[in-house]
């Protein structure tokens, strides 16, 4: 599996569709746990529940890396409705832009940034299996995991040409991640999941354990103010950078 994994085992969603979901009835978990979660920072927006195991498995990431580095969740949670805004609104971005693309080529350019919410398999954020993340100081700064690249030329997990800088943090964050058992998207460094039908054909497992999940009856997001991370000074949070799955 790891081999695989190191290689950057593509995920198309033809396989995604075919994996057989038997999700085990795991609930969510709040990341605003203040006892349990000072380590993590949220992002304003962000609907912060994922999956109790997978919050098991972000405890177990930090703990591989350096006291100095802190994991940063961007996305966690999306309903199905979320996800629909984002990808049609994106998909007739694109309709406007392009009059003359047929259906075909429209679809298959909005999937490449967003995962389709007519699709068979439900997308990872919306099982509570998948998370975007990346990496903070204790002041709440950015590490830089992208220098010299911007937004989207930085995306690919194994692009060449990082800075050592650059390449050391997206290394740590790609280790400790690996090693608590996520898997990575390969095509967007931040993007990680367990138990979603990706996460299945990316890892040749032969089910995906999380299906689609509702949040919460109660539920909110992270408010946007400056500080959203429980216990922690001001300035924690920086604006997303990303388009996200």
């Amino acid at each position: 599996m790891a081999k695989i994994e190191k290689l950057g085992s593509p995920e198309p969603f033809h396989l995604i569709n075919k994996i057989p979901i038997r999700d085990i009835g795991e609930p969510l978990f709040d990341l605003r746990n203040k006892r349990e979660t000072r380590f993590l920072a949220l992002a304003p927006g962000c609907l912060p529940y994922v999956r109790e195991g997978v919050f098991t498995m972000l405890k177990r990431a930090q703990s591989f890396l350096p006291w100095e580095y802190h994991i940063r969740i961007s996305t966690a949670l999306r309903t199905l409705e979320m996800q629909e805004r984002l990808y049609w609104r994106y998909y007739h971005q694109l309709e406007a832009d392009h009059p003359e693309w047929p259906l075909s080529a429209l679809r298959r350019s909005c999937n490449k940034f967003f995962a389709p919410p007519d699709a068979k398999a439900p997308p990872g954020h919306t099982t509570g299996g998948a998370v975007d993340v990346t990496l903070v100081n204790l002041a709440g700064q950015p590490y830089d995991l992208t220098s010299p690249y911007m937004g989207w030329d930085a995306a690919y997990t194994f692009v060449d040409g990082l800075t050592p800088e650059a390449q050391h943090n997206r290394d740590l964050l790609y280790n400790a991640m690996f090693r608590a058992g996520f898997s990575n998207c390969r095509d967007e460094w931040w993007h990680w999941s367990y138990g979603d039908s990706a996460w299945a054909v990316r890892t040749c497992a032969t089910e995906a354990c999380y299906g689609l999940i509702a949040p919460p009856p109660d539920y909110s997001h992270v408010p946007h103010r400056k500080r959203a991370l429980t216990g922690w000074r001001k300035g924690m949070l920086t604006p997303d950078r990303y388009r996200r799955r």
